[in-house]
């Protein structure tokens, strides 16, 4: 058996926990920023992993995620709306590469057993890895920028038992998913008008304070 390291431990344990999915680049950038030969060291300790059954590879297409450094809206009640259009013309224009097919790693059934949460699920359909991967990215600028927020995440996975005829986010800030939301974020993709007012409205109504990345 591979001797885990922190760092292995928290790959594993974010993927079992706080998102589904994760891809080289994040990988790497997160855990191996000041690495000689970043890609390549990031790369080897992934596939050993693998290599224990502790996640899964599996080869999509995705689109490559746009800068994601700040949210692209955010609101909070008693405060005038943001404008729709001006939101949705952003998130649609910011997508200038094109799909590839590239690995991305997911939680095993093996992993969870270790670090509890889920595992063994592969991604069913290729098209929602690109959605996956930008909530992902999401967690990893919160981790970075604010560890105690971050350690409040919880995945629209873990809310959707408590979120019954209610819109399912991709995820909040809070202290347990039953709990009220501290914070919504939306992961806004390339949404329309229609869907950023619909989201809005939704957290609106339930003076929820909310970001769209």
């Amino acid at each position: 058996m591979t001797r885990l390291t922190p760092r292995d431990k928290e790959i594993l344990s974010i993927l079992c926990h706080q998102v589904r999915v994760l891809n080289r680049i994040q990988i790497r950038d997160t855990w191996w920023p000041d690495t000689v030969a970043t890609s390549d060291a990031a790369i080897r300790r992934i596939n050993k992993l693998a290599e224990v059954e502790l996640v899964s590879i599996q080869h999509v297409f995705a689109s490559e995620l746009p800068p994601m450094d700040h949210p692209v809206a955010s609101w909070k009640p008693k405060t005038p709306a943001p404008d729709f259009g001006a939101v949705a013309w952003k998130l649609q224009s910011r997508w200038t590469a094109g799909v590839v097919k590239t690995p991305v790693y997911t939680a095993t059934s093996k992993s969870s057993k270790m670090f509890g949460g889920r595992g063994g699920k592969r991604l069913k359909l290729s098209f929602h890895a690109t959605h996956d991967l930008g909530v992902s990215q999401m967690f990893l600028n919160l981790r970075r920028n604010d560890a105690d927020k971050a350690a409040t995440w919880i995945g629209e996975d873990d809310l959707a038992p408590f979120r019954y005829r209610q819109k399912l986010p991709d995820a909040v800030l809070a202290k347990a998913p039953d709990q009220r939301p501290r914070l919504v974020l939306e992961f806004g993709g390339s949404y329309d008008k229609q869907r950023v007012e619909a989201f809005h409205r939704d957290c609106q109504k339930r003076h929820l304070p909310y970001e769209i990345w």
